[in-house]
């Protein structure tokens, strides 16, 4: 058993005929190929999952909302809430998958609140962006690149290689600790590729934090793909599909018996593109 995570992501997130669809949200004529900082109101270009519930019509607004930005005056982002409770584990939003292995930069802010719960009696981490791999075979796949939250800390986590067998997984531990109340603005730039030509670069408030290549996605699924964007709130550990998870649910003594982030300006960008391109600003 892998030891390195203490979850296993759900198995079919937004499998392959998922809505929406790569061509009606990304314009690839354009070096800039998605945008939204939801000045709109609407989330309508997004895929929409709460729970084990995935591509909902309409939202829950309790979990997901449009609101003022805390702290930006005269933008809008999305309120992302999950209350502690069994099986209550998500609150995110989607973006479609694209054929082929695609060098793409995205981009976003993330706001962790103030009134933000450390949590350091219970397991697991919250993550905020991730790069979903599409299940191959009947084969559960972790996220091919995530960027989370445990305890008072920033991570990034990868999973590559064989994903039929044992797939490589990775665990850092970013320098900085979270600031709640303070937005955190990420850029990465990804070249996907089970190659040795591969990158992931990340830039944490206009600094390099994360550089890496070689393989970042699974070559061994039988489908060439560009991971799909998540973001908003996904604690694992409440999602109980284990003995092992209810069990540690049951018993532990949380700090936190809830979890709220902020999310807006979210862009992504071709290979042509540059960090001054999409960074938030």
């Amino acid at each position: 058993m892998l030891k390195i995570f203490t979850f296993i992501l759900a198995v079919f997130t937004l499998p392959l005929n998922a809505a929406p669809k790569a061509k009606d949200v990304f314009n690839l004529d354009q070096k800039i190929v998605f945008q939204d900082d939801f000045q709109s109101g609407s989330i309508t270009r997004w895929g929409i999952s709460e729970d084990d519930r995935y591509n909902l019509a309409t939202n829950t607004p309790a979990r997901l909302d449009v609101v003022d930005a805390p702290g930006l005056a005269g933008k809008k982002a999305v309120r992302f809430f999950v209350p502690r409770a069994p099986n209550s584990f998500r609150a995110e939003l989607s973006l479609p998958h694209e054929q082929g292995f695609q060098e793409r930069w995205y981009a976003g802010r993330i706001l962790v609140p103030k009134d933000w719960v450390i949590e350091r009696h219970a397991k697991g981490n919250d993550i905020v962006l991730q790069w979903h791999a599409i299940p191959g075979k009947g084969k559960a796949t972790y996220p091919n690149l995530e960027i989370s939250v445990g305890e008072d800390s920033w991570f990034v986590r990868r999973s590559y290689g064989t994903a039929l067998e044992k797939p490589t997984r990775t665990n850092d531990k970013l320098a900085d600790p979270i600031q709640p109340g303070t937005w955190v603005s990420w850029v990465i730039h990804a070249k996907w590729s089970p190659r040795e030509d591969g990158l992931i670069q990340i830039w944490k408030d206009g600094k390099v934090v994360y550089d890496k290549t070689g393989p970042n996605v699974y070559g061994d699924i039988g489908v060439e793909y560009t991971p799909y964007l998540k973001t908003g709130i996904y604690h694992p550990e409440w999602h109980l599909d284990t003995d092992r998870k209810r069990s540690q649910f049951e018993s532990d003594k949380p700090d936190a018996t809830s979890k709220t982030i902020y999310g807006t300006d979210y862009r992504i960008a071709d290979g042509k593109a540059t960090y001054e391109d999409v960074a938030p600003k």
